[in-house]
């Protein structure tokens, strides 16, 4: 199941609810929790970019979901092999430096799906 923003503001709101809606006296409701989701992302997004200049830039813990890490791909160079399918002989394209998101997840999301994948046998 592919869960949509709308449903997950709805969970976030219902366990903001849960958690601190005695504590701050307010009921949260998915209008807030969407605000709050939209508000989280570019921190997230502007912290694992934080580094970036270095050839290994930081990560951003997300609790017991993960962690989020930009990783560095070198840039690659103009090159000469062969078409497999054809055998002839073709230039490859160089490739220019980029940086690519990885999501590491942590033992808390692994055991917890590991307890799931056992409920299904």
């Amino acid at each position: 199941m592919t869960v949509t923003k709308t449903q997950l503001a709805e969970a976030y709101a219902a366990a903001l609810t849960k958690q601190l809606g005695d504590s701050w006296g307010t009921e949260f409701s998915r209008r807030d929790a969407s605000k709050l989701l939209d508000a989280l992302w570019p921190v997230v997004s502007a912290l694992a970019l934080k580094d970036t200049t270095k050839k290994t830039p930081g990560s951003v813990p997300l609790g017991n979901l993960g962690r989020l890490k930009m990783r560095y791909k070198e840039a690659t160079k103009a090159r000469k092999g062969t078409n497999p399918f054809t055998g002839e002989a073709m230039t490859f394209k160089a490739k220019p430096a980029t940086l690519q998101p990885r999501f590491t997840p942590a033992k808390a999301l692994k055991d917890d799906a590991a307890k799931h994948s056992k409920k299904l046998k």
